[in-house]
């Protein structure tokens, strides 16, 4: 048996609930006025015994987020499920996956550990920024690659296109998406000019001149990245710049600044608990692969 537990607010609750065909607890929740939080299963007899989904986001109002996310599982945890799954496609915090300067905490691995300790057995995600913040989880846990679908996507508006990573580091969503989709790859890297000592940024191999490029990368935040990488495909002989990104969190002037650098589409998912609404922006449905991963963690027993 499956039951799914979630915050109204966000929508991907509805839709796992009716493509899993599953049997959804709803939650009263309200905020004391000390601004504390109170939380409550409607049907917690419901979870006992089942494979109990509680999905839930971190963004925005990140540290709003987590607390109600970690409530919802405590509460999830005190009804008995067989085991309790956290789908979480936005894990705030993710960037700081180590000590980059003395005296820093690792807040990526800090929020995996809470969800653990509220009670989470398994921590299904989508394209964490690292994987080094699941080594940080004492259970189980999945991340899910969504670049290949984003891109798919982005084929509707593009022709004889190629696929770019920003840097190396974005290299792995670029391949995945560009081999699912028969496309070529490629990732963007530092030039400097030894006579004129100017730098600039260009595919390792490929040559985009008169091509669409698709760029990929898992977070958008300010697009101070894409809007730089994609000035500079554009002036290298680039013909249409569309930007696939999995995590669109567009903060300010972001997609101001993504249109003003001459991208001309930006398809995202949808895992946060917020969409933009926008002439340039589109979500493409990951849906299918989420389901996918739960029907094996149902089927799995672990």
């Amino acid at each position: 048996m499956l039951t799914v537990i979630g915050y109204p607010d966000y929508s991907l609750t509805k839709i796992i609930v009716e493509k899993l065909q599953a049997t959804e607890v709803g939650v009263y929740d309200k905020v004391f006025p000390d601004g504390e939080f109170y939380v409550r299963l409607l049907e917690p007899e419901k979870i006992t015994s089942s494979v109990a989904v509680v999905v839930s986001t971190l963004y925005p109002e990140q540290e709003k987020r987590l607390l109600k996310t970690l409530l919802l599982v405590d509460a999830v945890k005190r009804s008995n499920p067989a085991r309790t799954v956290a789908l979480i496609p936005y894990l705030a915090y993710s960037r700081q996956d180590k000590v980059f300067l003395n005296g820093e905490p690792v807040s990526a691995c800090l929020i995996v550990r809470m969800l653990r300790s509220a009670g989470v057995d398994v921590l299904l995600t989508v394209d964490v920024h690292s994987l080094r913040v699941l080594e940080c989880f004492d259970g189980s846990s999945i991340n899910v690659m969504v670049s290949d679908i984003l891109v798919k996507h982005a084929l509707k508006h593009s022709s004889n296109p190629v696929v770019i990573a920003p840097d190396k580091g974005a290299l792995e969503r670029a391949s995945l998406a560009a081999k699912q989709n028969n496309l070529e790859y490629d990732y963007l890297i530092k030039q400097r000019d030894r006579v004129t000592g100017e730098v600039r940024y260009m595919p390792r191999e490929i040559n985009i001149e008169g091509r669409d490029v698709i760029i990929v990368d898992d977070i958008i935040s300010t697009g101070g990245t894409i809007a730089e990488s994609s000035k500079i495909l554009l002036r290298n002989g680039a013909r249409r710049i569309i930007v696939a990104a999995t995590h669109g969190l567009l903060v300010g002037e972001a997609v101001k600044k993504l249109e003003s650098a001459g991208v001309s589409k930006i398809i995202l998912a949808d895992t946060l608990g917020v969409k933009h609404d926008h002439h340039l922006i589109e979500y493409a449905d990951i849906s299918s692969k989420l389901i996918e991963e739960l029907n094996k963690i149902v089927l799995s027993g672990k």
